[in-house]
Parts: structure tokens; C-alpha cells; sequence
């Protein structure tokens, strides 16, 4: 009998830890702790996955993330506004307590590779994922591996040229006005004063987000040419977004580019939801089997 999979999916706001079954990738089981302090919040996630047993334990986790292998701090967290957090070293914790095999990515990472096998990057060979939230973050996979150098990628805080009109001061802690601290969930609420919920029908507001958004696919175009890029998250996967995306970047390609500056369908929502980063979680332990 095969070993279930265990993911973890570690979030800014919550952890959502799974068992899952590796034949059909169906979810087993689940639980969701909210992120407090360290302690707090992974106490109970090494506990399920202690009375689950699962064979090994993939981890999606919320960044920045410690990836350099030689690094003793491998798997730890990296310097963050999120109290208590920087330092906390979440591989080696599970590993220890859990006592399986563990492997971790960035969420975005996981849920590229996810969306690689299988969501709406399947049959291309190289895909970006965007999540758009509380923050925002962004990977690519080709041929199914995210791409990585010493560290993993952070397209979200690349810098954006600023909209005309748009005197909003940003709110990144570290760099203000840069993509996600113009773009981001809460950068709409404050921008516009009011829950980005309740602007559904505002097309200045999501006009103004897609411009924002468009810079960081114009990037992804110039510098690794993506078949796809595929847009993620609780704003990101606004229904219409996707579109208004795809007709930002059109505009801000200016016609240069060999396969980009016509290509209709660069642009798409992704295709497993919220599920991604802990579908990609479950893949991570699979290779592990």
C-alpha cells in the first residue's frame, strides 16, 4: 500500500497541512492552524502529520525563504516583517519531530510546478505563477523545476513605473512603491480607502491593478520568456483580471518581441485555485518517494 503524501502549505495569514493521496492527488485529510508565533502555529502541524504518518512531507512555505543547500540555515526562514518569524527554522523542525524525508519551496515555486503537471500550464514547457494577495509573489518552472539561482527568485518587488495620476506612496516595509506594494491586496484597500471586495464594479480600480500587474509579465517576457503566465490568489484570480492583464501587456510590449508582443493567450488564470501551493507541497514529497 502506497504511503500517503503529506503538504504543507505555509501561509502568511495560515498553515493548511494535508495528507494526500498520491494516485489520484485527492486530499485526505486536512487541518488549518492560523500564523501566530512559530511555536503556536507548527505544534499542531507536526502533530497531525505525526498521527497521519505520511511517507514523507513536501513544504510550500511564504518567503523569503533560506534556499541555498550549503547554507547551515538551509530551509530556515529569511529576514521578514512577520513577527517572530525571520530565523525560524521550518524544514528542520518538521524533518526532526515528523522523523520523514522533507523538502521545501517557496509557495510560489510549488504552485508554478502544480500548475505545471497539473492546471492550466499543462502541455507548456515553461510557466510563470503569479499570486496576488496579501502580497505578491511570483516563480517560474520550466520543464517543471522552478527556477532558482543562490536564492529564489522575488519578482514581486521589482520596481514599476508609476501610473500616471496614481499618487498612492506604497506600502512594501522595505521598498514602498515597488509591484507589491503598489499592487497587492491590501495596497488596493489603502489606495482606495475600502475593502478591494467591495469594489467589484469599480473599472478604474481593476484597470489600475491590471497596468500594475502587466509590468511584472513584461518582465517575465524579456527575461525568460514564458509560454504562459498564470495569474493566482484571492485577487489574482478576479474573473475578469486575467484579460484586462493580457490587454495592459499587449500596450506595454509596444510590438517588440519575438513570440510575446501578439500572443493573445500569454495571460490566464490558474487552474487549481487555492489548491496550488498545497497540490505543489504534495509533488515536493512525492519526488521525495
Amino acid at each position: 500500500m502506497k504511503k500517503l503524501l503529506g503538504a504543507l502549505e505555509a501561509g502568511g495569514t495560515k498553515f493548511r497541512a494535508a495528507v494526500v493521496d498520491p494516485s489520484t492527488m485527492e486530499i485526505e485529510r486536512q487541518v488549518l492552524v492560523p500564523t501566530t508565533s512559530p511555536d503556536k502555529t507548527l505544534t499542531p502541524i507536526i502533530e497531525f502529520f505525526q498521527e497521519h504518518t505520511p511517507g514523507a512531507v513536501g513544504i510550500a512555505s511564504f518567503g523569503p525563504l533560506i534556499v541555498d543547500p550549503d547554507s547551515p540555515q538551509y530551509g530556515a526562514m529569511g529576514p521578514t516583517p512577520k513577527p517572530g518569524w525571520t530565523g525560524a527554522p521550518l524544514l528542520q523542525r518538521i524533518a526532526t519531530e515528523v522523523g520523514v524525508s522533507c523538502e521545501i519551496q517557496t509557495d510560489v515555486e510549488a504552485a508554478a510546478v502544480a500548475e505545471y503537471r497539473l492546471g492550466a500550464g499543462q502541455g507548456h514547457r515553461s510557466v510563470g505563477y503569479v499570486t496576488v494577495g496579501t502580497g505578491i509573489g511570483a516563480a517560474i518552472a520550466v520543464d517543471g523545476v522552478p527556477f532558482r539561482g543562490r536564492d529564489h527568485t522575488e519578482m514581486g518587488h521589482v520596481p514599476v513605473r508609476r501610473i500616471e495620476g496614481d499618487s498612492f506612496a506604497g506600502r512594501c516595509p522595505f521598498h514602498g512603491d515597488c509591484l507589491e506594494g503598489m499592487a497587492c491586496g491590501p495596497a488596493i484597500g489603502d489606495r482606495w480607502q475600502a475593502d478591494p471586495v467591495t469594489l467589484d464594479t469599480r473599472e478604474d480600480v481593476w484597470e489600475l491593478e491590471a497596468k500594475y500587474l502587466a509590468q511584472l509579465v513584461r518582465v517575465y517576457a524579456y527575461s525568460f520568456a514564458p509560454d504562459i503566465v498564470l495569474f493566482g490568489g484571492g485577487v489574482g484570480t478576479r474573473p475578469d483580471l486575467a484579460a484586462r492583464i493580457q490587454r495592459a501587456v499587449t500596450e506595454d510590449l509596444g510590438g517588440y518581441s519575438v513570440s510575446h508582443a501578439n500572443n493573445q493567450q500569454l495571460v490566464a488564470t490558474a487552474g487549481l485555485g487555492e489548491d496550488a501551493g498545497l497540490i505543489g507541497a504534495a509533488l515536493i514529497a512525492e519526488s521525495l518517494l
